[in-house]
C-alpha cells in the first residue's frame, strides 16, 4: 500500500458535500469556527469573489479550492461593493442545500462541504497552516479533480435515484484526490504532508509510516534516511512542528484510536503491543493524555 492510501486508511477521514452556492449582485456568506476536526472546503466552479480570514484577504477565481483545516471563522463575499447585499434563498433538495440570490450578475458557483478528521487534524496540519489556498488553474496534475466536480455538481443537482449515495462515495474519492495533490504541491502545508514530501526524511517517515509498531528511536529514524542523529533532529524540527519522538507517539496514537472503535473484540493489552507499547500502564497514559479519555471510555464512547 503507498504511503498516502495507509495514511487515509490509518486517519479514517470521511467527507460530506452539503451545499451547491450561486451568488451574484452583491453578497456575503460568513462561516462561524467549527468544532476541532472539521474542516471546511469550499471549491470555486466559476466566478470570482473575496474571502477574508483573521486579518488576511484573498481573492478567489474560477478553479481555487479553500480549505481552512482549524475550522476557522471566514467570510465570503462578492467583488461588487455598492448596493444592497442581497437576501439568500435556501432548498434542500434531497441531496445538498442550495443557496441562490435573486441576481445572476457576475454570479460566482460554488461546491462547499466539510471533511471530518475528528482530533486527528493537529498531527496532520500544523497551527500555522491557517488556510489552503490551492489555485488549481495553474497546475497541470489537476484534470481528475475538475473532472469530478463537474460529476459531483451534475449528480447533486439532478435529483435523481442514488444521487446522495453517489455524492457520499465521489465526496471520499474527492477527499483523496485533494491530499494527493497537496503532497505534489512544491510546497505543501506545514504539517504531516509537508513532512512526508521532504526528500531526506521521507525514506525515514515512510517506514515509521508503514510500521510504527516497531521499536523505533531517533538513532533508527536517523540511520533510514541515512542521516546523524543531530543532522536528522534538526532538519525534522525546521519541517514539521513537534519532535520525531512525539510525532511518532501521535502515530501510535492514531493506530490505536482506530483500532479500538474497529476490533471491538481485542483486548486492550493486545491492542497496546500491537501500536508499540511495552507496557499498559504506558500506553494508557499516553492514550488519555492525547484523547483525555482512556482507551476503555473511548472504545465505549
Amino acid at each position: 500500500m503507498d504511503s498516502l492510501s495507509h495514511l487515509l486508511t490509518l486517519l479514517a477521514p470521511r467527507c460530506e458535500v452539503n451545499l451547491h452556492c450561486r451568488f451574484g449582485g452583491r453578497w456575503q456568506a460568513g462561516h462561524s469556527q467549527m468544532r476541532t476536526g472539521v474542516v471546511p472546503w469550499h471549491f470555486v466552479l466559476r466566478g470570482e469573489g473575496r474571502l477574508t480570514v483573521g486579518k488576511e484577504t484573498r481573492q478567489m477565481h474560477t478553479g481555487d479550492v479553500i480549505l481552512l483545516p482549524h475550522g476557522s471563522p471566514h467570510l465570503m463575499e462578492s467583488l461588487v461593493e455598492w448596493g444592497q447585499v442581497l437576501p439568500v434563498a435556501h432548498r434542500f433538495n434531497g441531496t445538498l442545500t442550495e443557496m441562490r440570490t435573486a441576481s445572476d450578475s457576475n454570479a460566482l458557483e460554488m461546491l462547499c462541504g466539510e471533511f471530518y478528521f475528528g482530533p486527528h487534524v493537529n498531527w496532520l496540519f500544523s497551527e500555522d497552516s491557517e488556510l489552503i489556498h490551492l489555485h488549481t488553474r495553474e497546475r497541470e496534475d489537476c484534470p481528475e479533480l475538475e473532472t469530478m466536480l463537474n460529476v459531483l455538481v451534475r449528480e447533486s443537482l439532478a435529483e435523481r435515484p442514488g444521487a446522495a449515495a453517489i455524492v457520499r462515495s465521489l465526496g471520499d474519492t474527492l477527499l483523496v484526490l485533494l491530499m494527493r495533490t497537496l503532497l505534489a504541491a512544491k510546497a505543501p502545508p506545514g504539517g504531516l504532508l509537508r513532512l512526508m514530501s521532504d526528500e531526506r526524511l521521507m525514506p525515514a517517515v515512510l517506514a515509521v509510516l508503514a510500521a510504527p509498531e516497531q521499536p523505533w528511536t531517533m538513532e533508527t529514524m536517523a540511520s533510514r534516511a541515512f542521516l546523524s542523529r543531530a543532522t536528522f533532529a534538526r532538519h525534522f524540527a525546521r519541517v514539521y512542528h513537534l519532535t520525531p519522538q512525539a510525532w511518532l507517539t501521535q502515530l501510535r496514537m492514531v493506530m490505536a484510536a482506530r483500532l479500538l472503535h474497529q476490533d471491538r473484540q481485542a483486548r486492550v493489552e493486545a491492542i497496546a503491543e500491537r501500536c508499540g507499547f511495552q507496557s499498559l500502564a504506558s500506553f494508557s497514559k499516553s492514550f488519555k493524555k492525547y484523547y483525555g479519555l482512556t482507551p476503555g471510555e473511548w472504545r465505549r464512547r
